[in-house]
C-alpha cells in the first residue's frame, strides 16, 4: 500500500475517534452531533497545525456568514433573491479581505438561512447551533490529531503552515456576484422542473442543495470548476450509498457512526478518489439529523442527490456561457496596433 493511503486510512481512523467523542460530547452538553460531526470531519489534516488553522478558518467564517444573514433577516429581506446576491457578495469581500479567511462555509451558513430552508428555526437559532456545535468539532479533532502526532509523528508538528493572503476586492466581490446570479437560475430551474414530479420528494433542501452546489465549487477556472463538481456529486452519491446500507441494517449509535466515517473515506478517497468531506456530511446527516417531521432518509438523499445534480449542470453552463461572453468582450476591447517595421537597406555598401 503507497503512502498516500496509508495517510488516508490513519486519517479515517482519527476522524473516526473525533467523531465518537464528539458525539458523546454533544449528548452530554446537548449539542448538534451534525455540526460537530461534519466539523471534524471537514478540518481533519494529518499536519496539527493545518487543522488548527482549517478549525479557526472554519468557525469564524461560519460566524461573520451567518451574522450578515441574521441582519439581513431583521431587515426583512429574507428570501430576497436580490439581498441575497448582495449579501454573498458582502460575505466573500468581509471574510477574506477583512477577517482573512476561507469565505465558502460562511456563504453555506448565509445560503441556509437567506433561503430559509427550515422555517421552524429562526436565523439567531440556526447560527448559534451552528456556530456551537462545529467549534466543539474541531476542538476536539484538533486534540486528536495533535495528541497522534506528540506520540507518533512528531516531526508533523514543526511544520507551520502560512496565514490565508488577503484577497482582491474586485475578484471577491465578482467571487459572491457570479455563483449569486447562478443560484437564480438555478431555483429557477428547480421550480419549473418540481411540476413533474412528486412534491412530497422536492422540499425547501432541494433548492438549498443546488444553491450549494452552485456556490460552494464556483471557479472561473474551466477545468478546476468540472473537477470540483464531479467530486462533489460522486462524494454526495457513495456517502449516501453507506448510510442508506448501515442505517436500514439497523445499525446506529456512535459506533456505527465512527464505523461509517471510516468507510465513507476509505471508499471515496482510496477507490472512487475524491474528497470524503461531503460525502461524510450526507452519512451523518442521515444517521444523527433525521428530526423535521416527514423528513426520512429516502427523502433527503433524493433532495440531495437532485438538488447538487440540478446545481452542477446549472453552474456548469452558466460558467461557459459566462466565460464566452467575457471573453467575446475582452476581444471587442482590444485595440490592434499595427506592428511597426524597420525599414532595412538590403543593398550592400560599396567598397
Amino acid at each position: 500500500m503507497n503512502e498516500k493511503n496509508i495517510n488516508i486510512l490513519r486519517r479515517a481512523f482519527l476522524v473516526a475517534i473525533a467523531v465518537a467523542i464528539s458525539i458523546q460530547v454533544c449528548n452530554f452538553f446537548n449539542l448538534s452531533h451534525f455540526y460537530a460531526a461534519i466539523g471534524a470531519l471537514n478540518v481533519s489534516d494529518i499536519n496539527d497545525s493545518k487543522t488548527r488553522k482549517q478549525a479557526y478558518d472554519r468557525v469564524i467564517t461560519t460566524v461573520f456568514g451567518g451574522t450578515i444573514a441574521c441582519l439581513i433577516c431583521l431587515l426583512g429581506f429574507q428570501e430576497n433573491l436580490v439581498m441575497y446576491i448582495f449579501g454573498l457578495c458582502v460575505v466573500c469581500c468581509f471574510n477574506e479581505m477583512v477577517v482573512k479567511v476561507p469565505s465558502a462555509v460562511g456563504c453555506i451558513a448565509f445560503t441556509y438561512i437567506m433561503l430559509n430552508v427550515d422555517p421552524t428555526k429562526t436565523p439567531i437559532g440556526y447560527l448559534l447551533e451552528r456556530v456551537i456545535g462545529t467549534f466543539a468539532g474541531v476542538a476536539i479533532i484538533s486534540l486528536v490529531i495533535t495528541l497522534h502526532n506528540y506520540l507518533f509523528n512528531k516531526a508533523e508538528m514543526k511544520k507551520k503552515v502560512p496565514p490565508t493572503p488577503k484577497g482582491d476586492l474586485k475578484k471577491l466581490f465578482l467571487k459572491g456576484l457570479e455563483p449569486g446570479l447562478a443560484v437564480i437560475l438555478g431555483l429557477s430551474l428547480v421550480q419549473f422542473i418540481n411540476h413533474f414530479f412528486d412534491p412530497e420528494y422536492i422540499t425547501n433542501y432541494t433548492l438549498y442543495y443546488c444553491a450549494l452546489a452552485i456556490v460552494v465549487p464556483f471557479r472561473l477556472e474551466w477545468s478546476e470548476l468540472l473537477l470540483r463538481t464531479k467530486e462533489r456529486f460522486l462524494s454526495t452519491v457513495f456517502g449516501g450509498i453507506v448510510a442508506f446500507i448501515i442505517y436500514f441494517s439497523g445499525f446506529r449509535g456512535t459506533l456505527w457512526c465512527a464505523i461509517g466515517i471510516i468507510l465513507v473515506i476509505i471508499i471515496t478517497e482510496i477507490f472512487v478518489k475524491v474528497p470524503a468531506s461531503l460525502g461524510g456530511i450526507v452519512f451523518m446527516f442521515i444517521m444523527v439529523n433525521m428530526k423535521r417531521p416527514g423528513l426520512t432518509p429516502m427523502i433527503y438523499y433524493t433532495n440531495r442527490v437532485y438538488g447538487t445534480a440540478v446545481g452542477v449542470i446549472t453552474i456548469i453552463l452558466f460558467s461557459f456561457i459566462f466565460n464566452k461572453v467575457v471573453e467575446k468582450y475582452k476581444l471587442k476591447g482590444v485595440k490592434l496596433k499595427r506592428p511597426k517595421i524597420k525599414n532595412f537597406n538590403l543593398s550592400r555598401r560599396k567598397k
